[in-house]
């Protein structure tokens, strides 16, 4: 069995320059498990490496899908696979890199058994406000609802298409599920203490506005206006910035400003969900930036020694 490290931590933590930066010293290739680098033109928002970046570093599974490509985690599993054999094949190693729970669990769990999608019933809920098919849910399966939150509108779509089409509970069948993870993939969790995390974030934020990102939203939703990634961290304060929609039970600066503190406060959000993540998929170890970069280099080293 031939292992692979799983590198993942919280949004705007320092994944991407920290996997470069051991690419580059071990000779491995990087394998994306980021949602949003799968897609197409989501560039900026999504903080992809540069072209140049990745020119320098063989990378994979990065814009592999259109915008309006409903990229799931079946898919995911089996392109990452594939990518892993081919790496391997040539006499390679990669790391795992990317922030998103959902298909982290896939490789390190497995797919559980849920019948495939329904474009007729997905188009019946396509009318259907946000806040509704969260109570949908909760009504039927109020432990998988609270697992999903009430602002994931595909995933709330899923469990009822799941419901309807199986008549079981989505958290029956995920408790079905392996409870013990795949030792062909170990993970590895860094995160930063708590303010030099959120201090990075707006750093990050800023820049990021700097460089066009309301600008590449607003073109995203002109060519691609039903594409679900629109409704992803940043992308959906800049959408509804754009539109003049004002949070309920908050003051919003105006300008520039108000958006920067939506989209902090959705990355801190973001953060604290992916943390609950990242420890539900028993980690093999836990690292904090910048103190451990050297440490974790060295474990990944001798990993693959």
């Amino acid at each position: 069995m031939v292992q692979s490290i799983v590198l993942t931590g919280p949004t705007a933590v320092g994944k991407t320059s920290l996997a470069l930066q051991i690419a580059r010293t071990l000779g491995l290739e990087i394998v994306n498990a980021d949602t949003v680098c799968f897609y197409r033109h989501f560039d900026i928002g999504s903080a992809k490496p540069s072209e140049l970046e990745q020119n320098e570093i063989p990378h994979h599974l990065i814009d592999v899908a259109d915008p309006l490509e409903n990229y799931h985690a079946g898919r995911f599993l089996s392109d990452c696979k594939k990518a892993l054999a081919e790496i391997h094949s040539r006499g390679k190693r990669a790391l795992i890199v990317g922030g998103s729970g959902f298909y982290l669990k896939v490789l390190r769990y497995g797919m559980w058994d849920a019948p495939a999608g329904s474009p007729e019933f997905r188009a019946e809920l396509q009318g259907v406000p946000l806040e509704e098919l969260f109570l949908r849910l909760q009504a039927q399966d109020p432990v998988h609802a609270q697992k999903i939150g009430a602002n994931d509108r595909y995933r709330l779509v899923r469990a009822l298409e799941i419901l309807a089409l199986s008549e079981k509970k989505p958290s029956e069948l995920e408790s079905g599920m392996s409870r013990t993870p795949d030792p062909a993939f170990r993970l590895f969790v860094v995160d930063r203490e708590k303010t030099a995390l959120e201090e990075r974030m707006l750093v990050r934020i800023r820049a990021m506005l700097d460089r066009g990102w309301i600008e590449e939203t607003r073109v995203l939703r002109e060519k691609f206006p039903g594409s679900r990634i629109l409704r992803s961290v940043g992308y959906a304060q800049i959408l509804d910035h754009l539109d003049g929609v004002k949070p309920q039970g908050r003051k919003l600066r105006p300008g520039t400003a108000g958006l920067i503190d939506e989209i902090t406060l959705a990355h801190h959000q973001l953060a604290k969900q992916q943390r609950t993540w990242f420890k539900s998929l028993e980690p093999d170890a836990i690292f904090t930036l910048d103190r451990d970069e050297a440490v974790i280099q060295e474990k990944i080293l001798k990993t693959y020694q």
